[in-house]
């Protein structure tokens, strides 16, 4: 019986690198249940280089508040009780924790560890945000970071993340003077998202007052010379947007090749200008991704109506872009002039998807795309498809 035991478990011969990757896969609570199958797997799991705490940790859980938090804080504290070696992936994502002072004790144990590099910390939107502690600024190594329903105050801005290449700021509070500070403390950042929702404060001040020469948008983007991919939406264009918006950077986002923006409107001349401030200065943009808001009642702006007509984009070229897509698109003149230039200015455009707002007649669908046929298009196998939300 003995060799045929043995031929069954084939998993615990395994080298011990594909056996701890196939521990990482794993939701942490079945990867932990392994040491109890036998004396060889009773300490596989304490070397976990990535400890992920998701909703699986709640699938047998009651719905009161305190079950809940008990719960997901004693796993954690179980974890890292147990837990031998460096910690190089931390997440905490369950979406019924509320914010607690328990978390505040797990990222200090954290940052005694120092190994962290990949942090993700999701707290409920329907809870009260989470105020980061001081000692997160501790963990030096790390490259990437997502946060969501937090609250970010620095005590200092002497800290430096070198290694960062990743931030993510979802729903995050945080001054646009301290967001700005943040960012010059990240030299080689390369992904930038920065989403907010209307409910979400933003600190004691509503604007970030840029210097006389630049707009607070210049600045911000002048500390993003290697940005490869950038998300963004309406809120933080807003709290930036005091100052005149040039009409290009002064040093272009050379390395940018993807661009996501939800929730901006043609219509808007603030909004409209940002967004020609990000495409014309991003000569090797692949991808571009817009997410439009469309109001029948919405007042577009005499300045947005002419903008075309008033800056120059004779020298704007877009020869890498290869798709585009734009949702909840209408037909209003700012937006179609938009679609246009990018059609004329991109000899390598693949494909093009616009997905038209419900709210648009079929005479002026039928009226948009005969506009769009006769307009110039620089690349002759670019596919358009329009079609209906």
């Amino acid at each position: 019986m003995e060799p045929e035991c043995l031929l069954m478990d084939r998993i615990s011969n395994l080298p011990s690198s594909l056996v701890q990757t196939i521990l990482t896969l794993m939701p942490i609570r079945d990867a932990f249940r392994t040491s109890i199958l036998s004396r060889n797997w009773r300490h596989r799991c304490v070397n976990l280089p990535k400890l992920e705490f998701d909703d699986k940790l709640l699938e047998k859980s009651t719905n009161s508040q305190l079950s809940i938090k008990c719960k997901v804080v004693h796993a954690i504290y179980t974890v890292l009780l147990l837990h031998r070696g460096p910690v190089l992936e931390f997440s905490l994502c369950v979406s019924q924790l509320p914010s607690c002072c328990e978390i505040d004790q797990i990222i200090n144990h954290l940052a005694n560890n120092t190994t962290v590099e990949k942090f993700n910390l999701v707290i409920g939107l329907g809870h009260s945000a989470y105020k980061l502690p001081s000692s997160f600024f501790s963990l030096k190594r790390l490259t990437h970071i997502n946060l969501n329903n937090c609250v970010v105050q620095l005590q200092s801005t002497s800290f430096r993340l070198e290694r960062l290449t990743s931030l993510c700021f979802r729903n995050v509070s945080i001054t646009n003077k301290m967001l700005v500070c943040f960012i010059s403390c990240c030299p080689i950042l390369k992904s930038l998202t920065l989403v907010r929702s209307n409910n979400v404060p933003i600190g004691e001040e509503k604007h970030f007052v840029g210097s006389d020469q630049y707009s607070a948008l210049v600045q911000l983007f002048q500390l993003l010379p290697l940005i490869e991919h950038l998300e963004m939406n309406c809120c933080p264009v807003k709290c930036f947007a005091s100052g005149v918006i040039p009409q290009s950077l002064p040093n272009k986002l050379v390395h940018l090749r993807a661009l996501v923006l939800h929730g901006l409107s043609f219509g808007k001349e603030d909004e409209l200008r940002f967004v020609l401030l990000l495409v014309t200065s991003s000569p090797n943009l692949k991808k571009i991704k817009m997410e439009m808001t469309y109001s029948s009642t919405e007042a577009i702006s005499q300045t947005a109506m002419n903008l075309f007509d008033l800056q120059d984009y004779s020298n704007v070229k877009l020869d890498h872009l290869h798709d585009m897509e734009i949702t909840n698109f209408s037909n209003m003149k700012p937006g179609m002039d938009f679609l246009k230039l990018i059609l004329a200015k991109s000899s390598m455009l693949k494909k093009v998807r616009v997905v038209i707002n419900n709210n648009i007649s079929v005479n002026d669908e039928v009226k948009m795309l005969r506009d769009l046929l006769w307009n110039p298009c620089a690349s002759a196998g670019a596919q358009i498809k329009a079609e209906r939300a």
